[in-house]
């Protein structure tokens, strides 16, 4: 039976709403100041952690290690939301507005229009309602590829699980990088760093102690708190309070939560339906009083004109079909191994200029294993499937192989990996080098007999590690770091059994096997031991050189392609790395990123010597590696690359790298080996770490911005011949030739599904043949409006008033003759009005799929929902021209359908010049959308 303290409440299920920390408050909230023994005591734990039975009955008791979510607002009231914005109020108000026309002037068809704009306007909202809600899921189930890892020792063993599985009582293990998600206390700690600016303001990282520093549990140094990151170091520490009762789960509770501001695109959106509303009331406004004072109708005759006009100016189903393909790209992007966190990234993918890459995993296949290790004057090659070392092609046993074991306790001890059969874990550098002595030695035993005394955890500035660990009644120090590093902390170097004096000869001999190695492309770590009297020796000088070990991770095969794709379409890829140059060149030239015979290399060490304009001059080359880069030198360069106006994308996986991660254009974080930190600093996360998902990625966010502008072209162009017939009526006195409810099924009933399919559409075939589109470029620009309002629109409106007016005259209509609202042939007149716009629209939008390129390119039936809109375009007008009931709602009639094959000749006259269009912009560079 597990023994549980009294202290612990009922057993209670995962959902129950209301838990009690493990440890009373009173005692909670000053944890700081016990003893670590006593801590332990309270939280029934020991130092080798829970086991599984206790996990789960505390699992049972406390829940979930989560913050309990934002009540979410009642599905009604969100929907009901959905009304407050200007398109709902202007088709409200043009509501009851024509309501009250009914009222004081009834049979005049004003009822019908209050009708439809209602249905509309709730129609409308329920799309939006709709998408959102599917978005908002969507985003929730990406939310579940981002949850936390964290590293716990359990019964005495190590292991990863999801840091919504920790209960109190657990034993957390930290590492750089690692974001913290439970409340804890230190009970270990080697240097460890902290970063608690999310939780208490500190601008700087806090190190950490054993001891209590401060009467106040925020300010303890003994504490580490849910919401922080690890900066650097490494620790142990047993947790105390999960989920609502952390530190930041009672601020949460206090302050609740910050709502999200708009994205750059969604403002410019609104930017854009704020323009068209206003001259939609202008345009309204104008001609209700110059029916007044021109034509003399009567009021609310004119009211209904001007509801027209302005109907027939605001693009009703703009909102929900924006909604739809920024949800249809974030999903997209999700299949693709992409998740954005922030939907402006998708936008400014399309404007990316330069790409500023790490080599380690996004380059490579981040599958490191040892090629070679360097000792006793001879190097020898591992071979990985027989699992032995050749030496000129002769099997060497490990035991011919003087000084191996202790080679061997270098790599596993020196090391902060876990590598077991269930599950491994930890940098893959470190996990490579473990799994290489395990294909020889018992890791395990190894690790267990000789237990770590104190660590110098490693950094990017320090570029080593050490660790010391306890060897038979003495002490003994690791070394492994790069190999100018290690040797410069050597004053001796072992060979053939014996250590002997490292001269600058024998240095330089190492170092030139070192930067052989690296010039193929390995990773090159040195490798050293001493032996200490006991753990307050100093463990960072004074050391014996064992040996080099070399390791390789290949380019991932599929990066030249992406790295091709990327110079095709203007944008620059530029590696920042850690390693040294020699290595950095080589996988730039193996994946194609330089292709020059001696491409420009800064070294991290002179990056100190270069002012910001000398800097700016080698960042302005076309083919620029960086070498033994610290994170600041990252930051600079990305710095520097926006004050010269490029967009800028960077990739990271380090704690290190969040600073530069935040200060770029796209910060993109790697997901399976990246830390916490560069997680939480990106934009967008690489679920694969892999650069080619970055080309996909920049695909998708390009095609979404495209399909945008596709439908917002495609949805204004039916404006012009919405917008004519009133104007030609009021100052032409012309039969109004479209009438509001007509408009109304044209913006809603027929050109809806069409736009939500541009909005599915996939990407054009020259998409990363392009150049990186402006950052300042507006969403909506004079060239589009020229093309819907300027050109295809007008080609509309000729069109439809030649079938409207040859109906009428086929009729025996003429000049002068009155033309009663209810004439079968004024009904059949607007019927083939309506109608040639329809089908029109059907050809303009296969025009409209491409922007540049011609429609045929794309096959005319490889997107099925553009064409189940033109299907139920054809069955709305079916209904309305054909069937009793269209006749009555919309006062329309049967035309003589020997006008069909006209109007299709019309809908293929508009199609054809907007190939002519293509055709001219591609061979020529004229009449372009951009």
């Amino acid at each position: 039976m597990v023994f549980i303290r009294s202290n612990i409440p009922p057993v209670a299920t995962e959902s129950t709403a209301e838990t009690r920390p493990l440890i009373p408050p009173d005692v909670l909230h000053h944890i700081h100041a016990i003893a670590t023994d006593e801590v332990l005591s309270q939280l029934a734990t020991s130092a080798d952690g829970l086991d599984n039975t206790e996990v789960r009955a505390r699992r049972k008791c406390y829940g979930i290690n989560r913050l309990s979510e934002k009540k979410e607002m009642p599905l009604l009231l969100q929907f009901l939301l959905q009304f407050n914005n200007l398109f709902s109020w202007l088709l409200l108000i043009g509501a009851a507005l024509s309501w009250i026309s009914e009222l004081l002037v009834p049979d005049e068809g004003a009822l019908y229009i209050a009708l439809a704009l209602l249905a509309v306007t709730i129609l409308n909202a329920a799309f939006t309602f709709f998408q959102e809600y599917k978005a908002k899921q969507a985003m929730k189930s990406f939310a579940n590829l981002m949850t936390s890892q964290v590293v716990v020792k359990r019964a005495g063993e190590r292991a990863q699980i999801s840091s919504e599985h920790l209960v109190p009582g657990d034993i957390i293990l930290l590492g750089e990088g690692d974001k913290i998600t439970a409340d804890a206390r230190l009970i270990e700690e080697h240097m460890l760093k902290v970063d608690h600016s999310a939780l208490t303001g500190e601008s700087e990282p806090q190190l950490r102690s054993l001891k209590a520093t401060s009467g106040n549990i925020l300010l303890s140094r003994n504490m580490v708190f849910s919401g922080t990151l690890v900066q650097s170091g490494t620790g142990t520490a047993v947790v105390v309070a999960t989920g609502d009762h952390t530190q930041i789960g009672h601020i949460a509770r206090a302050t609740g939560e910050v709502e999200r501001g708009s994205s750059h695109l969604q403002q410019q959106i609104a930017h854009f339906i704020r323009i068209i509303s206003y001259i939609a009331i202008a345009l309204g406004g104008s001609f209700f009083l110059l029916g007044l004072l021109v034509t003399q109708t009567p009021m609310w005759t004119n009211l209904v004109f001007a509801i027209g006009i302005i109907v027939a100016n605001v693009p009703e189903g703009l909102l929900p079909t924006v909604t739809l393909t920024l949800s249809i790209a974030a999903q997209r992007m999700a299949k693709l191994q992409v998740l954005v966190k922030n939907i402006d990234a998708i936008e400014t993918l399309g404007s990316l200029t330069v790409i500023c890459s790490d080599k380690t995993g996004t380059l490579t296949e981040n599958n490191m294993h040892v090629h070679a290790i360097c000792m006793n004057d001879r190097c020898y090659l591992f071979d990985r499937d027989k699992k032995r070392l050749l030496a000129e092609q002769q099997h060497m046993h490990l035991r011919n192989i003087p000084g191996i074991e202790t080679f061997n306790d270098i790599l596993v001890l020196c090391n902060n990996s876990t590598l077991n059969r269930e599950a491994s874990f930890g940098d893959a550098t470190e996990l490579c080098l473990k799994r290489y002595v395990a294909a020889f030695s018992n890791i395990h035993y190894i690790e267990n007999n000789q237990p770590r005394l104190q660590e110098i955890p490693f950094s990017s500035e320090s570029r080593f590690m050490a660790t010391m660990n306890r060897y038979d009644n003495h002490a003994r120090a690791y070394l492994k770091g790069a190999a100018d590093v290690v040797l410069a902390r050597c004053s001796h170097y072992f060979d053939q059994n014996q250590a002997i004096e490292l001269t600058d000869e024998v240095r330089e001999r190492l170092m030139s096997w070192n930067t052989s190695y690296a010039g193929q492309g390995f990773r090159v770590l040195g490798c050293a031991m001493k032996s200490v009297a006991d753990d307050c020796d100093e463990i960072e000088t004074g050391y014996c050189f064992y040996g080099l070990v070399v390791m390789q991770d290949p380019p991932r095969a599929e990066v030249a392609e992406s790295v091709r794709q990327c110079k095709q379409a203007g944008i620059r890829v530029i590696v920042i790395s850690g390693d040294q140059e020699s290595t950095v060149e080589h996988i730039a030239r193996q994946t194609g990123i330089v292709e020059a015979e001696h491409p420009r290399i800064i070294n991290g060490s002179d990056m100190a010597g270069y002012s910001d304009d000398a800097l700016k001059q080698a960042l302005a080359e076309p083919e620029l590696l960086f070498a033994r880069t610290l994170p600041r030198d990252k930051l600079r360069v990305v710095s520097l690359l926006k004050e010269m106006g490029e967009v800028v994308a960077v990739t990271g996986d380090g704690v290190n790298d969040a600073p530069a991660l935040r200060r770029a254009d796209v910060g993109i974080a790697m997901g399976r080996c990246g830390t916490e930190v560069a997680k939480e600093a990106a934009d967008i996360v690489l679920l694969d770490d892999n650069f080619a998902s970055i080309v996909r990625a920049i695909r998708a966010g390009r095609s979404a911005y495209d399909n945008i502008k596709a439908f917002i072209t495609y949805i204004l162009t039916s404006n012009t011949p919405e917008i004519v017939p009133f104007l030609l009526f009021i100052l032409l006195g012309w039969p109004l030739a479209l009438p509001v409810l007509l408009i109304l099924a044209i913006d809603l009933g027929t050109d809806m599904i069409p736009a939500i399919g541009l909005g599915m559409e996939k990407e054009d075939a020259d998409i990363m043949l392009r150049k990186p589109r402006d950052k300042h470029a507006r969403l909506l620009n004079w060239r589009m409006i020229i093309r819907s309002y300027g050109f295809i629109g007008p080609l509309q409106t000729c069109f439809s008033y030649l079938i409207f007016f040859d109906i009428l005259f086929d009729g025996g209509w003429d000049w002068g003759m009155p033309l009663a609202v209810t004439s079968p042939l004024y009904m059949q007149a607007i019927t083939g009005f309506f109608a040639t716009v329809i089908i029109t629209q059907a050809f303009n939008v296969f025009a409209c799929r491409t922007s540049k390129l011609s429609v045929f390119s794309k096959g005319l039936f490889s997107n099925r929902v553009i064409l189940a809109g033109i299907a139920s375009e054809m069955a709305l007008l079916a209904i309305i021209a054909l069937t009793p009931a269209g006749w009555h709602i919309f006062g329309t009639a049967p035309f003589d359908p020997g006008y069909l094959p006209l109007m299709l000749l019309f809908g293929l006259i508009i199609l054809a010049c907007e190939e002519l269009r293509k055709y001219l912009f591609r061979s020529r560079g004229m009449f372009g959308l951009e």
